[in-house]
């Protein structure tokens, strides 16, 4: 055996053992991984739907229970749920939940309507605007111009706002814009698929 034989085994015998380790990390860490996310998934599944029993009860907060309504087929695409609010048996309103698209990307809202058209309030359920900017739709100096509003479509202004106008944030039209594009959506939706309901 030549010399030249023995280096291209031995080079052969050194890669095929780096492949096996590679493999073997590879597998070990996704079998890691699978046992992290079997271990995660409940809980992580479980404060999703507290995060979104909260803020049901933020948007409608004379609500005591809800009960989710299917979706009409001809609704705009952003509007995601629909779910009715009831106290004591009689319907409070009805909570939309919507994803319009901001500047960082879809931004989580859940609107509520109270049974008569108005708007109750909102909720900033997700988003992912920038920090210090956009991401300020998620603060109440924001968000609680949408509350108990007469549920006439509203309009975005910079400055001081009148009662069917929403301030803009500094610096981030484009998510006050979205923010208040969802919340008439929702209101446009509420007229014509759920005036007049039980």
């Amino acid at each position: 055996m030549t010399s030249g034989n023995a280096e291209s085994e031995a080079k052969i015998k050194k890669i095929m053992r780096l492949g096996i380790v590679l493999f073997t990390v590879t597998a070990i860490t996704g079998m890691i991984l699978g046992v992290v996310n079997e271990i995660t998934a409940e809980p992580i599944r479980r404060t999703q739907e507290r995060l979104r029993g909260e803020a049901l009860a933020r948007a409608l907060p004379e609500a005591e229970e809800f009960s989710s309504v299917a979706v009409a087929d001809n609704s705009n695409p952003i509007v995601q749920s629909v779910e009715e609010g009831r106290t004591d048996g009689s319907k409070a309103g009805y909570c939309l939940t919507v994803t319009p698209s901001g500047y960082g990307g879809p931004i989580g809202i859940v609107v509520g309507i109270t049974a008569d058209g108005a708007l109750r309030a909102i909720s900033i359920l997700s988003q992912t605007e920038t920090p210090g900017l956009g991401a300020k739709a998620a603060l109440p100096a924001f968000f609680e111009q949408f509350t108990n509003k007469d549920g006439a479509r509203l309009a975005v202004v910079k400055g001081d706002a009148a009662p069917d106008q929403i301030a803009a944030i500094s610096g981030a039209t484009i998510t006050s814009e979205a923010v208040t594009l969802g919340v008439n959506t929702a209101l446009d939706y509420w007229r014509d698929n759920l005036r007049g309901g039980n």
